[in-house]
């Protein structure tokens, strides 16, 4: 694996050299060239866009992220359950020494 060199890129200039090869028809060798990225760089950035206009892939996600969600609540509500199964207990027990 090649060795970082430490550039962070903002996501305003990594469209913008994605709109260059793909709008503006540079190719990524000149991109790369006149912008300093590296061209692995520049080819994750090109694969992610490509990923982000896949419904499917972008369906993919979504579900993913609310299956995570549900996961959540379904182990939130589960806590909530057992709370009041061990509040019930307890006022059912001072419930019955009160009628004694």
């Amino acid at each position: 694996m090649g060795k970082s060199n430490g550039k962070r890129y903002n996501e305003e200039f990594r469209e913008g050299a994605v709109k260059l090869v793909l709008e503006k028809k540079q190719s990524i060798a000149q991109v790369c060239r006149n912008l300093g990225v590296s061209r692995g760089t520049m080819e994750r950035w090109l694969a992610a866009e490509a990923d982000s206009h896949d419904a499917d892939k972008v369906r993919m996600q979504q579900l993913e992220k609310e299956i995570r969600q549900l996961r959540k609540e379904k182990a939130d509500l589960e806590d909530t359950v057992d709370i009041l199964k061990k509040a019930a207990a307890i006022f059912s027990q001072s419930q019955r020494k009160s009628t004694k």
